[in-house]
């Protein structure tokens, strides 16, 4: 198969390397890749990694089209660059504009059947309860509402002849982004609240199996990507606080009556299993280490 992998970075470059390592199965030839950067300092980086690297804007609807020629299929794994990981213009330049380009240039690509990208779980916003696949998107953030209006531009690719695969992503960890080191400039320091809201996680390696196995398999819809354990955010700052031997957080919300209410919102993984994937990390490794007495897990939501 022809496949093109639109944003080389971290979950890009790992499904690259996981391709090219992978040992097709008998009498199938290797998968074709394309991967692209924004980034020419990169390009001689992701070279061992596929047959072509290219540098792409792909929001860009002429760049874009050059990249997915002949393609058969493309995994859109976008982030935003530099200063604007978490600023509104930077996801829509990231997201939406991107998403645009491929909504207008995918009719001049015949060959290409799949897309798979790569969206977040923030786009569930207030939805509240156990929240699966069927939920309706309900973003509160600017950056989640641009993430949802970059999907609804993608779904709108799906075709008789097209499959769209959306898989939305808890927060990502893995090799170079563990957990820890986030969180020990926190040590020590007063935090409003008790930190009852969960945070879903999934591990890098998670990721790339999934994105694999949906280009292969053919997958059209919607998956939740996360772990099996969602973890309060009072937890995983206190077990890293204490894994690294550092002073705990000070939680103002214990001592007074307007305490933040119990968690509203779990996220399901429960297709991700029925679909038959196997989570290599299916809880955070810090949840193995036992807690201190005073800092205990709290109840579940």
């Amino acid at each position: 198969m022809r496949i093109t992998i639109v944003g080389g970075g971290y979950v890009g470059s790992a499904l690259a390397s996981h391709w090219q390592q992978q040992q097709p199965p008998e009498g199938q030839a290797r998968h074709w890749l394309r991967v692209t950067t924004t980034r020419s300092e990169r390009l001689a980086e992701l070279a061992p990694l596929a047959d072509a690297v290219q540098q792409l804007d792909a929001a860009d609807p002429d760049q874009l089209r050059a990249a997915l020629d002949q393609s058969e299929a493309a995994v859109l794994c976008l982030a935003p660059g530099g200063s604007r990981q978490v600023e509104a213009d930077g996801y829509e330049a990231t997201y939406l504009r991107s998403m645009e380009a491929v909504a207008a240039v995918v009719p001049q690509l015949p060959r290409l059947q799949q897309l798979v990208y790569t969206s977040s779980c923030s786009v569930y916003g207030a939805a509240t309860g156990l929240v699966d696949e069927t939920t309706p998107p309900q973003p509160l953030e600017p950056h989640a509402r641009i993430l949802r209006e970059a999907e609804e531009r993608l779904l709108a690719c799906r075709s008789p002849r097209r499959r769209v695969a959306i898989l939305r992503l808890g927060a990502i960890y893995g090799p170079g982004r563990d957990l820890e080191p986030r969180f020990r400039s926190l040590a020590g320091s007063r935090r409003a609240g008790i930190g009852a809201s969960l945070i879903s996680w999934i591990h890098r390696d998670d990721v790339v199996a999934a994105l694999a196995w949906a280009v292969e398999q053919g997958f059209d819809g919607l998956i939740n990507l996360v772990d099996d354990e969602p973890i309060s955010v009072r937890e995983l700052i206190d077990r890293s606080c204490q894994a690294a031997g550092l002073q705990p957080v000070i939680w103002e919300g214990d001592a007074g009556p307007a305490a933040e209410p119990a968690p509203p919102r779990r996220l399901s993984n429960r297709r991700l299993r029925e679909l038959g994937l196997q989570l290599q990390h299916p809880r955070l490794p810090i949840l193995s280490a036992p807690l201190s007495p005073e800092t205990g897990p709290l109840p579940p939501a």
